[in-house]
């Protein structure tokens, strides 16, 4: 066997060497990170969120005429109204006390609070010495007149007649009518008690007096309301005095009858403003024949302006959602689009006046939109 010479070793791992020195040198050094361990696999970029639609597609054939339905909106004069909230009053116009024109104790009270009375029905009985006392000397009066009738003594009978005219207008002026005069005549002897008769008609509201209470002259023992006619008193800021005139008409809403609207007047505009709010008193004449509303009632008033051209549709086109009102317009040749809208009821005609989130030239869904609204929702579910 053929033996290496020490020589020829050394030459070959000097070579060895050599080569791994150049090798080193071109290859890459792995980071520190990848050593510690294995690099993990790429991940694919997000998914980016999809949008909520709020459009359905009209189907090949298109929705049935019968559940679906579009049409053109419209332009129409609606009024231009100013919300002011306020609330109800007696009307002072139409409000009397019951008072006697002559003293007297109060023996008997015929009526009380809450009843309604007719002008002229009973409802107390006054004892007064001085009412009696008008009443004999009418009575003697009466009976000289009669007396002096037929006789010659024409003067003397006219100062009679006149007597008795004057005796009978004292009575009148005390609070009794023709035919209670009459009466006292007819029977020859005075009245214990003098009826005190109700002013106007209306509603007792208040009573000042028991029965046994003594009554100076003008002492008001009750008061009478007319309660078919009431007042509204609301507040107007300074921007809009301007707009404010009286006659105009107003609408009214209260939360007692949220679906009953009442119709009045602006009857009073106050001359100054209120220093405390900076608002001008606004008062109304509001008609209450049927008696719902009471005072003390709060309630909120649209003054009515003037009036306006507004996109109109009808109210079976909205959609209610969470608060807010939604229609349903043809976008394009193939889709049904849900749009919010804002703006008024326009009152007892059916219709909805957009003031905004429409344009003038839209189709609207007017039979079917809460199919189409459905769709809509369940599809951005």
């Amino acid at each position: 066997m053929k033996k290496f010479s020490p020589v020829v070793a050394v030459i070959a791992l000097a070579a060895a060497l050599a080569v791994g020195v150049v090798v080193g040198r071109k290859w890459p050094a792995a980071s520190p990170a990848e050593t510690a361990k294995p690099a993990a696999p790429a991940s694919a970029p997000a998914a980016a969120p999809r949008a909520k639609p709020d459009s359905v597609e009209i189907p090949a054939g298109g929705f049935d005429p019968q559940q679906v339905k579009v049409a053109q909106v419209s332009q129409l004069s609606v009024p231009v109204e100013l919300s002011t909230p306020g609330k109800l009053a007696y009307n002072a116009e139409r409000t009397k006390l019951a008072s006697a024109r002559v003293a007297g104790r109060l023996d008997q009270i015929l009526l009380f609070e809450g009843a309604l009375v007719r002008e002229g029905q009973p409802i107390a009985q006054l004892y007064s010495p001085d009412f009696i006392s008008a009443q004999k000397e009418y009575l003697l009066a009466l009976n000289t007149a009669r007396q002096l009738k037929g006789s010659n003594m024409k003067d003397l009978q006219d100062d009679a007649d006149a007597t008795v005219q004057s005796a009978a207008g004292r009575l009148h002026v005390l609070g009794m009518s023709d035919a209670d005069v009459a009466q006292i005549a007819k029977r020859g002897t005075p009245a214990e008690h003098l009826t005190l008769r109700a002013p106007i008609s209306g509603t007792i509201v208040k009573r000042n007096m028991d029965p046994g209470a003594f009554l100076n002259v003008g002492d008001s023992f009750m008061s009478i309301v007319d309660t078919r006619v009431l007042w509204f008193t609301g507040n107007v800021y300074e921007n809009d005095i301007a707009s404010v005139r009286i006659g105009q008409p107003i609408s009214l809403h209260t939360s007692a009858y949220p679906d009953r609207e009442f119709t009045g007047r602006v009857s009073f505009i106050a001359p100054n403003i209120d220093p405390a709010t900076h608002t001008l008193t606004v008062r109304c004449d509001v008609p209450n024949t049927d008696g719902l509303l009471r005072p003390e009632m709060y309630a909120t008033a649209r003054i009515q302006t003037g009036s306006g051209q507004a996109t109109v549709v009808p109210k079976a086109a909205l959609v209610k959602d969470h608060g807010s009102y939604y229609v349903i317009v043809q976008s394009d040749a193939t889709h049904f689009k849900r749009v919010e809208v804002q703006g008024k009821d326009t009152g007892t005609d059916g219709n909805f006046a957009v003031t905004a989130g429409l344009e003038a030239s839209s189709q609207v869904v007017v039979r079917g939109a809460a199919l189409l609204n459905e769709m809509i929702v369940k599809a951005g579910a």
